[in-house]
Protein backbone atom coordinates (compact mmCIF):
# COMPACT_ATOMS: atom_id res chain seq x y z
CA UNK A 1 0.00 0.00 0.00
CA UNK A 2 2.67 2.25 0.66
CA UNK A 3 4.49 1.67 -2.89
CA UNK A 4 1.05 2.41 -4.58
CA UNK A 5 0.27 4.87 -2.77
CA UNK A 6 3.65 6.58 -2.98
CA UNK A 7 3.22 5.86 -6.65
CA UNK A 8 -0.45 7.24 -6.82
CA UNK A 9 0.31 10.79 -4.95
CA UNK A 10 4.07 11.10 -7.09
CA UNK A 11 1.99 10.75 -10.55
CA UNK A 12 -0.90 13.34 -9.49
CA UNK A 13 2.28 16.08 -8.22
CA UNK A 14 4.11 15.37 -11.48
CA UNK A 15 1.10 14.99 -13.72
CA UNK A 16 -0.04 18.76 -12.20
CA UNK A 17 3.52 20.32 -13.24
CA UNK A 18 3.26 21.28 -16.31
CA UNK A 19 -0.08 23.24 -16.24
CA UNK A 20 1.95 25.33 -12.89
CA UNK A 21 4.42 25.81 -15.95
CA UNK A 22 2.02 26.71 -18.53
CA UNK A 23 0.39 28.87 -16.27
CA UNK A 24 4.25 30.82 -14.55
CA UNK A 25 4.84 31.73 -18.16
CA UNK A 26 2.07 34.28 -18.19
CA UNK A 27 4.05 36.32 -16.37
CA UNK A 28 7.76 35.39 -16.67
CA UNK A 29 10.50 34.70 -19.43
CA UNK A 30 11.23 30.85 -19.51
CA UNK A 31 14.67 32.25 -17.94
CA UNK A 32 12.77 33.67 -14.79
CA UNK A 33 10.30 30.86 -14.35
CA UNK A 34 13.48 28.03 -14.14
CA UNK A 35 15.53 30.28 -12.08
CA UNK A 36 12.50 31.34 -9.75
CA UNK A 37 12.19 27.61 -9.68
CA UNK A 38 15.06 26.34 -8.16
CA UNK A 39 15.67 29.46 -5.87
CA UNK A 40 12.23 29.07 -4.25
CA UNK A 41 12.82 25.23 -3.59
CA UNK A 42 16.01 25.78 -1.64
CA UNK A 43 14.58 28.37 -0.06
CA UNK A 44 11.33 26.30 1.14
CA UNK A 45 13.98 23.27 1.91
CA UNK A 46 16.16 24.64 3.43
CA UNK A 47 14.57 24.44 6.95
CA UNK A 48 14.35 20.70 6.84
CA UNK A 49 17.01 19.72 4.65
CA UNK A 50 20.39 21.18 5.94
CA UNK A 51 20.29 18.81 8.85
CA UNK A 52 20.41 15.88 6.62
CA UNK A 53 23.59 16.79 4.32
CA UNK A 54 25.70 15.71 7.06
CA UNK A 55 24.69 12.27 6.22
CA UNK A 56 26.24 12.23 2.47
CA UNK A 57 29.84 10.84 2.39
CA UNK A 58 32.25 13.27 0.81
CA UNK A 59 33.24 11.01 -2.45
CA UNK A 60 29.50 11.10 -3.29
CA UNK A 61 29.26 14.84 -3.38
CA UNK A 62 30.55 14.85 -7.04
CA UNK A 63 27.27 12.80 -8.12
CA UNK A 64 24.87 14.78 -6.39
CA UNK A 65 26.23 17.75 -8.06
CA UNK A 66 25.67 15.73 -11.39
CA UNK A 67 22.79 14.34 -10.26
CA UNK A 68 21.04 18.58 -9.52
CA UNK A 69 21.81 19.50 -12.82
CA UNK A 70 20.76 16.86 -15.00
CA UNK A 71 17.64 15.77 -12.87
CA UNK A 72 16.38 19.76 -12.11
CA UNK A 73 18.33 22.34 -13.38
CA UNK A 74 18.84 21.89 -16.89
CA UNK A 75 15.17 20.28 -17.21
CA UNK A 76 13.37 23.36 -15.23
CA UNK A 77 14.97 25.63 -18.20
CA UNK A 78 14.27 23.45 -20.79
CA UNK A 79 10.78 22.83 -19.83
CA UNK A 80 9.78 26.45 -19.70
CA UNK A 81 11.40 26.90 -23.30
CA UNK A 82 9.45 24.52 -24.72
CA UNK A 83 5.87 24.42 -23.11
CA UNK A 84 6.27 28.41 -24.89
CA UNK A 85 5.29 26.81 -28.25
CA UNK A 86 3.97 23.02 -27.25
CA UNK A 87 0.70 22.57 -24.57
CA UNK A 88 1.44 21.30 -21.26
CA UNK A 89 -0.43 17.94 -22.23
CA UNK A 90 1.76 17.05 -25.13
CA UNK A 91 5.24 18.19 -23.19
CA UNK A 92 3.81 15.86 -20.36
CA UNK A 93 3.37 12.48 -23.03
CA UNK A 94 7.22 13.39 -24.08
CA UNK A 95 8.56 12.98 -21.23
CA UNK A 96 7.54 9.06 -21.36
CA UNK A 97 10.40 8.62 -23.22
CA UNK A 98 12.21 8.72 -19.96
CA UNK A 99 12.09 5.04 -19.54
CA UNK A 100 13.14 4.50 -22.69
CA UNK A 101 16.30 6.58 -22.03
CA UNK A 102 16.71 4.88 -19.07
CA UNK A 103 16.84 1.97 -20.80
CA UNK A 104 19.77 2.47 -23.00
CA UNK A 105 22.03 4.34 -20.71
CA UNK A 106 21.49 1.42 -18.00
CA UNK A 107 22.95 -1.09 -21.02
CA UNK A 108 25.66 0.64 -22.60
CA UNK A 109 26.58 2.40 -19.31
CA UNK A 110 25.88 0.49 -16.27
CA UNK A 111 25.68 -3.10 -18.58
CA UNK A 112 22.19 -4.04 -17.52
CA UNK A 113 20.74 -6.87 -19.94
CA UNK A 114 19.25 -5.76 -23.28
CA UNK A 115 15.88 -8.21 -23.88
CA UNK A 116 14.42 -8.56 -27.99
CA UNK A 117 11.24 -7.32 -26.65
CA UNK A 118 13.17 -3.75 -24.78
CA UNK A 119 14.88 -3.35 -28.44
CA UNK A 120 11.17 -3.74 -29.99
CA UNK A 121 9.56 -1.30 -27.53
CA UNK A 122 12.12 1.75 -27.64
CA UNK A 123 11.36 1.62 -31.93
CA UNK A 124 7.85 1.70 -30.72
CA UNK A 125 8.37 4.48 -28.90
CA UNK A 126 9.70 6.57 -31.15
CA UNK A 127 7.16 5.83 -33.57
CA UNK A 128 4.71 6.87 -30.70
CA UNK A 129 6.71 10.23 -30.85
CA UNK A 130 6.36 10.89 -34.62
CA UNK A 131 2.55 9.86 -34.52
CA UNK A 132 1.81 12.60 -31.52
CA UNK A 133 3.33 15.36 -33.21
CA UNK A 134 2.55 14.69 -36.69
CA UNK A 135 0.29 17.23 -37.20
CA UNK A 136 3.22 19.82 -35.91
CA UNK A 137 5.36 18.31 -38.21
CA UNK A 138 3.60 19.85 -41.18
CA UNK A 139 3.10 22.84 -39.93
CA UNK A 140 4.86 26.26 -41.18
CA UNK A 141 5.45 27.34 -37.79
CA UNK A 142 6.89 24.13 -36.41
CA UNK A 143 9.92 24.31 -34.67
CA UNK A 144 11.51 21.12 -34.05
CA UNK A 145 14.02 22.92 -31.62
CA UNK A 146 10.86 23.19 -28.94
CA UNK A 147 10.29 19.30 -29.11
CA UNK A 148 13.91 18.52 -28.85
CA UNK A 149 14.02 20.73 -25.53
CA UNK A 150 11.70 18.03 -24.80
CA UNK A 151 13.71 15.11 -25.55
CA UNK A 152 16.68 16.38 -23.89
CA UNK A 153 14.95 16.89 -20.85
CA UNK A 154 13.48 13.72 -20.85
CA UNK A 155 17.15 12.35 -21.44
CA UNK A 156 18.49 14.07 -18.40
CA UNK A 157 16.01 12.88 -16.47
CA UNK A 158 17.23 9.42 -17.66
CA UNK A 159 21.01 9.94 -16.68
CA UNK A 160 19.32 11.07 -12.47
CA UNK A 161 17.42 8.21 -12.42
CA UNK A 162 20.74 6.26 -13.51
CA UNK A 163 22.63 8.10 -11.26
CA UNK A 164 20.31 8.04 -7.93
CA UNK A 165 20.08 3.75 -8.57
CA UNK A 166 23.45 2.94 -9.16
CA UNK A 167 25.65 6.24 -6.96
CA UNK A 168 23.62 7.23 -4.57
CA UNK A 169 21.87 4.53 -2.87
CA UNK A 170 21.18 4.11 0.86
CA UNK A 171 21.51 8.07 1.72
CA UNK A 172 18.67 9.90 2.94
CA UNK A 173 16.33 11.67 -0.03
CA UNK A 174 16.23 14.65 1.76
CA UNK A 175 19.43 15.05 2.18
CA UNK A 176 20.30 14.69 -1.67
CA UNK A 177 17.31 16.91 -2.73
CA UNK A 178 18.50 19.80 -0.46
CA UNK A 179 22.30 19.54 -1.42
CA UNK A 180 21.11 19.41 -4.74
CA UNK A 181 19.47 22.61 -4.91
CA UNK A 182 22.35 24.16 -3.22
CA UNK A 183 24.98 23.64 -5.59
CA UNK A 184 21.70 24.93 -8.07
CA UNK A 185 20.80 28.02 -5.88
CA UNK A 186 23.94 30.59 -6.84
CA UNK A 187 23.92 29.46 -10.52
CA UNK A 188 20.65 29.94 -11.02
CA UNK A 189 20.75 33.43 -8.82
CA UNK A 190 22.67 34.34 -11.26
CA UNK A 191 20.92 33.79 -14.24
CA UNK A 192 18.21 35.51 -12.75
CA UNK A 193 20.03 38.62 -12.19
CA UNK A 194 20.99 39.15 -16.04
CA UNK A 195 17.29 37.86 -16.87
CA UNK A 196 15.73 41.45 -16.48
CA UNK A 197 13.82 40.15 -13.61
CA UNK A 198 12.23 43.92 -11.72
CA UNK A 199 13.24 42.77 -8.35
CA UNK A 200 12.34 46.62 -7.33
CA UNK A 201 9.11 46.57 -8.27
CA UNK A 202 7.85 43.33 -9.09
CA UNK A 203 4.94 43.39 -6.60
CA UNK A 204 3.47 46.18 -9.20
CA UNK A 205 2.52 43.48 -11.39
CA UNK A 206 -0.19 41.32 -10.66
CA UNK A 207 0.87 39.07 -13.85
CA UNK A 208 4.33 38.66 -12.32
CA UNK A 209 2.35 38.06 -8.53
CA UNK A 210 0.04 35.46 -10.03
CA UNK A 211 3.01 33.40 -11.83
CA UNK A 212 5.36 33.53 -8.55
CA UNK A 213 2.58 32.59 -6.71
CA UNK A 214 2.27 29.16 -9.56
CA UNK A 215 5.67 28.94 -9.26
CA UNK A 216 5.66 28.21 -5.50
CA UNK A 217 2.78 25.91 -5.71
CA UNK A 218 5.45 24.15 -8.42
CA UNK A 219 8.30 24.17 -6.38
CA UNK A 220 6.61 22.97 -3.38
CA UNK A 221 5.02 20.17 -4.39
CA UNK A 222 6.27 19.56 -8.01
CA UNK A 223 9.87 19.87 -7.21
CA UNK A 224 10.43 19.47 -3.47
CA UNK A 225 8.19 17.13 -2.35
CA UNK A 226 7.77 15.35 -5.60
CA UNK A 227 11.91 14.31 -5.51
CA UNK A 228 11.53 13.41 -1.97
CA UNK A 229 8.77 11.08 -2.71
CA UNK A 230 10.79 9.56 -6.01
CA UNK A 231 13.72 8.37 -3.57
CA UNK A 232 11.88 7.45 -1.18
CA UNK A 233 9.69 5.11 -4.03
CA UNK A 234 12.88 3.79 -5.14
CA UNK A 235 14.28 2.84 -1.81
CA UNK A 236 11.31 0.69 -1.19
CA UNK A 237 10.74 -0.25 -4.63
CA UNK A 238 12.22 -1.18 -7.42
CA UNK A 239 13.19 1.10 -10.84
CA UNK A 240 10.92 -0.91 -12.77
CA UNK A 241 8.02 0.11 -10.52
CA UNK A 242 9.12 4.25 -9.84
CA UNK A 243 9.38 4.20 -13.64
CA UNK A 244 5.14 3.74 -13.83
CA UNK A 245 4.72 6.61 -13.19
CA UNK A 246 5.08 7.41 -17.05
CA UNK A 247 1.63 5.52 -17.20
CA UNK A 248 -0.42 7.89 -15.30
CA UNK A 249 1.32 11.19 -15.58
CA UNK A 250 0.10 12.00 -19.26
CA UNK A 251 -3.58 11.02 -17.90
CA UNK A 252 -3.73 14.02 -15.19
CA UNK A 253 -1.64 16.61 -17.45
CA UNK A 254 -4.19 15.67 -20.56
CA UNK A 255 -7.26 16.21 -18.00
CA UNK A 256 -5.54 19.74 -16.91
CA UNK A 257 -4.69 20.77 -20.55
CA UNK A 258 -8.17 19.83 -21.82
CA UNK A 259 -9.66 22.02 -18.49
CA UNK A 260 -7.56 24.90 -19.64
CA UNK A 261 -9.15 25.10 -23.53
CA UNK A 262 -6.11 22.80 -24.94
CA UNK A 263 -6.73 20.87 -27.92
CA UNK A 264 -5.87 16.94 -27.82
CA UNK A 265 -7.04 15.16 -31.34
CA UNK A 266 -7.50 11.83 -32.35
CA UNK A 267 -4.02 10.86 -33.48
CA UNK A 268 -2.31 12.58 -30.15
CA UNK A 269 -4.57 10.23 -28.49
CA UNK A 270 -3.32 7.18 -30.83
CA UNK A 271 0.59 8.49 -30.42
CA UNK A 272 0.10 8.74 -26.65
CA UNK A 273 -1.51 4.95 -26.76
CA UNK A 274 2.16 3.89 -28.90
CA UNK A 275 4.28 5.62 -26.49
CA UNK A 276 2.63 3.95 -23.20
CA UNK A 277 2.96 0.70 -24.89
CA UNK A 278 6.42 0.86 -26.13
CA UNK A 279 7.32 1.96 -22.29
CA UNK A 280 5.39 -0.42 -21.15
CA UNK A 281 7.45 -3.66 -22.94
CA UNK A 282 10.58 -1.61 -22.12
CA UNK A 283 9.74 -1.51 -17.78
CA UNK A 284 7.96 -5.17 -18.21
CA UNK A 285 9.49 -7.49 -16.34
CA UNK A 286 11.35 -10.47 -17.36
CA UNK A 287 8.96 -13.84 -16.59
CA UNK A 288 10.90 -16.10 -14.48
CA UNK A 289 12.00 -19.47 -15.71
CA UNK A 290 9.66 -21.79 -14.65
CA UNK A 291 11.60 -25.11 -12.35
CA UNK A 292 11.62 -28.33 -14.19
Amino acid sequence: MRKWGTLVILSLIWGSSYILIKKGLTGLTPIQLGSLRVIVTTIIMAPIGYQKIKHIPRQNMKWVALSAFVGSFFPAYLFAFAETEISSSITAVMVSLTPLFTLLISVFVFGEELLKKQVFGVLIGFTGIIVLINNELFSSSFNILYIMFIVLAAFCYAVNANVLKYKLSNIPALGIVFMSFLFMFIPAFIILCFSDFPFSDFTSDPLIIESIIYIVILAVFGTAIAKVLYIKLLAISTPVFSVSTTYLMPVVAIFWGLLDGEEFKLTQFIGTAIILLGVYLVTKKKAPKKMP
